[in-house]
């Protein structure tokens, strides 16, 4: 995994051995989100809308994936998410919105793994996202995961590997490795029409004429972007078992390593794998995740590299739309006043186009960008303080 780490970084032409100390640090904690929604919820757009941009805000420690269950079935369902609903759901009953925040049960969430009110999600209810995966996220890591891999575009086949590693003690249990396959902004078909399983109904006419202007039909909103929609699952509904064992020793790399191919009908360029450390058991209660992670699908991905602005004091929090169609936008933070390289590169590592290199302040920043002098097709973002980097992948449409 070395090997793979000094050839990424050395293309980007950074000297690789300044980063060997950084990945035995403590590892970087993040609260897995699962949203349940489906296109028939008409309470579902202001709430998936809300949870986004909430993710959006902590994404460097919380992860968001959408199981499309709850109100009936839709284009995105599967028997994974099918059987996932099933398990933690109350029995005979519906619920959506509604989100598990690390599938735990808390005394908040009435015993159950979620919560089902979306009057809850917000601000100040002291049951919300805002306190429970807040409080999570301070809590430090119990396990640390890495994600590397290949994805041939040919074959559309994604080779991935996980490695756990714990760093501190955990109790005895069915301790396991999970991996999914995720694909954002997922649209259907327009000439479909409604009821096709990918139409997002609404409920809130005016919220629905805001937020997607022109294609709202009264009902149904055309065209709706599915966010962080899950696809399938490399090891199963419920992670693999028998890698970790029931004791993990501290400091001992446990690793599992799966294929996939990609269906052709999603965008290979939408796509991500998110990963995570979970407790198994028979009840909801058992059923627990510790730690989790995330990384673009590329030709060579390696969260080693995304995963060290972690501890220092620089991190890229986002870059939007994807495709981009004229421009796009990058959200980045700093803690500290600090010398800012951005620049796009195409897939070979050539520079195309130097979008900063100044002095920049502490805080959030944001920076607008043209992309219609770039051909249509994929590029990566550096985003670059001393020695410390980080890349997004950017689709050009």
């Amino acid at each position: 995994m070395k090997k793979i780490y000094i050839i990424l970084l050395a293309f980007f032409g950074v000297n690789p051995f300044l980063f060997i100390h950084a990945f035995a640090q403590t590892p970087v904690k993040k609260v897995l989100l699962e949203e349940f929604t489906t296109a028939s919820c008409g309470n579902c757009p202001p709430m998936s809308a809300y949870i986004s941009a909430w993710q959006t805000s902590q994404a460097a420690n919380c992860i968001l994936m959408s199981i499309h269950e709850g109100s009936g079935v839709d284009a995105m369902s599967n028997n994974l998410t099918s059987v996932i609903f099933n398990a933690m759901h109350p029995t005979g009953s519906w619920f959506a919105p509604a989100i598990m925040i690390n599938r735990g049960v808390y005394p908040s969430t009435n015993g159950e793994a979620y919560l089902s009110n979306f009057n809850s999600w917000g601000s100040g209810t002291g049951v919300g996202i805002d306190t429970i995966a807040t409080r999570l996220i301070s809590e430090p890591a119990l396990v640390g995961l890495d994600i590397t891999g290949t994805y041939n575009a040919l074959t559309r086949t994604i080779n991935a590997t996980v490695n756990a590693n714990f760093v501190s003690q955990v109790s005895s249990g069915d301790w396991r490795i999970n991996l999914f396959l995720v694909e954002d902004s997922v649209v259907g078909y327009p000439n479909l029409g409604p009821f096709q399983g990918w139409d997002q109904e609404c409920y809130d006419v005016n919220w629905a004429n805001t937020h997607y202007p022109g294609m709202f039909n009264g009902t149904f909103i055309i065209g709706y972007p599915h966010r962080h929609v899950m696809r399938s699952s490399f090891f199963g509904n419920w992670g693999v078992a028998g890698i970790i064992p029931a004791v993990p020793v501290i400091g001992t790399n446990y690793s599992a390593t799966a294929s996939l191919v990609v269906d052709t009908a999603f965008k290979d360029y939408h796509l991500s794998i998110v990963a995570f450390v979970s407790h198994y058991g028979s009840l909801k209660s058992e059923k627990y995740v510790l730690n989790a992670n995330s990384i673009e699908v590329t030709n060579n991905f390696a969260t080693g590299i995304t995963e060290l602005q972690n501890d220092n004091h620089l991190s890229f929090d986002n870059i939007y739309p994807q495709p981009a169609t004229g421009k796009a936008q990058l959200v980045y933070s700093l803690n500290k006043s600090s010398n800012i390289v951005i620049k796009i590169m195409d897939v070979t590592g050539k520079t195309v186009k130097r979008l900063l290199s100044e002095n920049i302040s502490k805080g959030k920043h944001e920076l607008i960008f043209n992309t219609s002098d770039l051909s249509n097709g994929m590029y990566f973002v550096l985003l670059q303080s001393g020695s410390h980097l980080i890349t997004k992948k950017l689709v050009v449409e």
